[in-house]
């Protein structure tokens, strides 16, 4: 294992490592309000890769966030197909664990896959970052939601890090530091490990 490094030059460094000649599916994964988003603008945009964001679908057709969410699971499918390569984002909090096994089933179809998660403390820190994002004009989400869905998140995580090929993990939980790039895992492998090791993360390993 390794530690140390710039969490940006990692975060960058690491896209062109796992691109190659395959198409390629990346899931930008973690709870509400973790600033997964706003990840994508900073680190992955430039891959000029095409951005599946329910959130901004729901909002450019007007459509609620369960057809919204229907709609990209859809496209998601079609784009497979077709072998095209995308990002989508999710919070990954699905109690059958469907999005694991979209991603599970990509990979076993020849494509390159990998998981950037992006994580936080608590489900007290996805209702505070939230209620930030609706003061700047943003979608809100209730309470009940954030609460059942980040041991969810967490689950499907500790999930994925055992059964995909790549997971990369950022700790967003300080903003002083966002981004801070703390693991990645192949076929369940550690490969990176920088301490120090996020509170929420620490039980997965």
């Amino acid at each position: 294992m390794k530690a140390g490094g710039s969490s940006a030059e990692s975060a960058t460094d690491s896209w062109s490592k796992y691109f190659d000649q395959r198409p390629i599916v990346v899931a930008l994964a973690g709870p509400n309000g973790a600033g997964k988003s706003t990840f994508f603008e900073s680190h992955l945009k430039s891959s000029g890769l095409r951005f599946l964001n329910a959130d901004v679908l729901a909002k450019e057709l007007e459509v609620d966030a369960y057809d919204a969410a229907r709609m990209v699971a859809a496209l998601r499918v079609e784009l497979v197909r077709q072998r095209e390569s995308f990002v989508f984002e999710t919070v990954f909090s699905d109690p059958v664990g469907d999005k694991l096994a979209f991603l599970k089933q990509t990979a076993q179809s020849g494509y390159a896959v990998v998981l950037y998660f992006i994580g936080i403390a608590d489900a007290n820190t996805s209702e505070q970052r939230v209620a930030m994002r609706v003061s700047q004009g943003g979608h809100d989400v209730p309470t009940e939601k954030l609460i059942a869905r980040f041991p969810r998140t967490l689950a499907n995580l500790s999930a994925a890090i055992r059964e995909l090929p790549c997971v990369l993990v950022f700790d967003n939980d300080d903003l002083r530091t966002p981004f801070r790039h703390v693991a990645v895992f192949a076929n369940g492998r550690p490969l990176l490990l920088k301490q120090p090791v996020p509170s929420w993360l620490q039980p997965l390993l």
